[in-house]
């Protein structure tokens, strides 16, 4: 298989809800060594806050892109390095690119009129992220700090939990 080349051909595809944020299999404590990404859809996700910030009401009818920032990212105030690995091509093998560009790119490919749009992608050095153009009035919720999934059962019903230090909307 050839190196990715371009943005276009990271392979970004859909996946199960439960696969792609690590939550098929029982785990009690976070796999920090997780690094899978893709894009998947859901009814409902809860972001939740961590400490004493005031809860979020559900997010309905989301688009969820789970990606990775870069572990040795450069700082930048308004903008994120993501990494992408590609062990099918060979081991070791990362591209990075910005978050800007990457969403420019992709979210006009996987996006199809949900109500709202969610990045599960931490944001260590907790940069602001602009809201992509022709997205008009689409909340786009991303992290400050790190993002954890964890599944909540409520009433019966099963809920995506996802944590951080913060939750913003992209201006």
């Amino acid at each position: 298989m050839e190196p990715i080349r371009s943005i276009a051909e990271i392979p970004f595809v859909e996946r199960d809800p439960l696969d792609l944020l690590n939550l098929a299999e029982y785990r009690d404590e976070v796999d920090s060594d997780y690094y899978e990404y893709g894009y998947t859809r859901v009814d409902s996700v809860s972001l939740v806050q961590r400490g004493d910030a005031e809860p979020l009401p559900i997010v309905r009818d989301a688009l969820i892109l789970a990606l990775h920032s870069a572990d040795e990212g450069e700082f930048m105030a308004e903008d994120i390095e993501l990494e992408f690995f590609a062990e099918e091509v060979e081991d070791d093998y990362s591209v990075t690119v910005l978050l800007s560009d990457f969403l420019s790119k992709w979210l006009p490919v996987v996006s199809g009129g949900e109500r709202s749009i969610v990045l599960a992608l931490c944001n260590p050095h907790r940069a602001t992220v602009a809201r992509p153009e022709h997205y008009g009035d689409t909340p786009i919720y991303y992290a400050i700090g790190d993002v954890e999934s964890f599944l909540d059962y409520t009433d019966g019903r099963r809920i995506i939990d996802l944590v951080a230090d913060e939750w913003r909307i992209a201006e």
